[in-house]
This record gives C-alpha cells, sequence and structure tokens, in this order.
C-alpha cells in the first residue's frame, strides 16, 4: 500500500469518527444516567465573564444517577444553578448546606441534581430523539463516503489496478466499520433507556405494593409543597 492511500484511509476513519463522537456526545446529554459530558455544556456567567462550568465548580457523583454540585466561591451558586437550568431544565434540583464543622467554618451551599425519572412518556421521546441523531449520523457517513470516492476519481487513474483496489477496500471497510459503531452506539443507548424505563416500573410497583397502614398506625404524609401553601 503506498503512502497516499494510507494516509487517505487515516484522514478517512478520522473523519467519519468525528461524526459518531458527535453522535455520541448528543445521546449522552440525553441523561437517562448522569454522565459527565451532559455538563459539558454548561456555562456559567459570574463578573460579566463567560465560565466553563468545572471553572467555577466542583463536580461529584454520589451515584450513577446524581450530580453533587459545590460551587468554588459560594456567592456564585445562584449563577451556577442558572447555567446548568439553561442547559439541562429537565434536572431535578435540591439545594443543600453542609454545616461548618466549627465557629470559624463557614456553612457550604451546594446544589444536587438527580436525573429525571424515565417514565413512559420520557421513554418514548429518548426513543424517538436517539434514533433521529442515529439518522442523521448515518447520513453523514453516507455523504462522506459518497463524497471520498468521487475526489478519487481522478487519484485512482495514477494508481495500478492493485493500488486502487486497496484504496477502495480500505475505504470501504472504513465506513462499514463506521456503521457499525453507530449502530452498536444507538442499541446501547437504547438499552440505557428501556432500563431506565424498567427502573421506574419498579420503583413504581413498589410503592404500591407497600402494606397499607391500619387505622391506628396511619400517618398524615408531609408534603414540603404542600405545607408551605399554609405557612
Amino acid at each position: 500500500m503506498n503512502n497516499y492511500i494510507a494516509i487517505e484511509i487515516t484522514e478517512f476513519k478520522k473523519k467519519l469518527n468525528g461524526y459518531n463522537m458527535l453522535f455520541n456526545y448528543r445521546m449522552t446529554n440525553l441523561c437517562v444516567k448522569a454522565e459527565p459530558t451532559a455538563l459539558m455544556p454548561v456555562t456559567v456567567v459570574v463578573d460579566n465573564g463567560e465560565y466553563n462550568l468545572e471553572e467555577v465548580a466542583n463536580i461529584m457523583k454520589p451515584d450513577d444517577f446524581t450530580f453533587d454540585v459545590y460551587p468554588k466561591n459560594q456567592n456564585n451558586l445562584n449563577e451556577i444553578i442558572t447555567g446548568i437550568f439553561d442547559v439541562h431544565p429537565e434536572f431535578n434540583m435540591e439545594l443543600k448546606t453542609d454545616k461548618g464543622k466549627n465557629e470559624n467554618e463557614e456553612d457550604k451551599r451546594h446544589a444536587i441534581y438527580t436525573m429525571p425519572e424515565v417514565d413512559k412518556n420520557r421513554r418514548d421521546l429518548l426513543n424517538e430523539l436517539s434514533k433521529t441523531f442515529h439518522k442523521e449520523c448515518k447520513a453523514n457517513l453516507d455523504v462522506a463516503y459518497a463524497q471520498l470516492l468521487e475526489q478519487t476519481v481522478e487519484p485512482f487513474t495514477k494508481m495500478t489496478p492493485k493500488e486502487v483496489e486497496e484504496a477502495k477496500n480500505g475505504f470501504k471497510k472504513a465506513y462499514r466499520d463506521s456503521k457499525d459503531e453507530s449502530d452498536k452506539l444507538l442499541q446501547a443507548k437504547l438499552n440505557e433507556i428501556e432500563e431506565g424505563y424498567q427502573r421506574y416500573l419498579t420503583k413504581d410497583n413498589d410503592q404500591y405494593t407497600e402494606p397499607e397502614a391500619g387505622d391506628d398506625d396511619m400517618e398524615l404524609s408531609r408534603d414540603a409543597e404542600v405545607e408551605a401553601l399554609f405557612n
């Protein structure tokens, strides 16, 4: 294989891989689990300057479905919350305060974000969006392959039949591998969505199968939002 063919195949693979990376990035923002890449688009405006989230906050993952966001400067918490909301309004947010260990240590406020549950409507929406992104990715792969074949018509006239065959086989393999990769990425996301839906159903069923309390044992439920209406 001559150098021209090897270089062109390598560059073609990079281009196709870029489309798959974009596809995967878009799907990680269809949050079922707390994917760190989902926070990459978040920017925070502080003192007329715009910063990436990691520049102004420390981010932890207590579990697969939760982000715990601590501002590096407590005065910037509201701006951080606004920045995250602008990108992911679907996240469930709860404010927490860690009390200082002593009088000299200030309290630390932070925001806990829980991924939304995957009920039937959300499952259908996520599946539809994932398949739409997949179609767009495969269309980009198809266009890139067609353009490459068009661009190599003239260079092929200067090669031997064996070199032309090597080049065509190399391009075709890169194209097919990239399409297979996009299919695997889609299937992995659909599986994740379905797992999230089954998790929701299991949790929902557990709520309905809890034993009913007797009259003597019954306690009134306490809902903070409801109670706030009467306080």
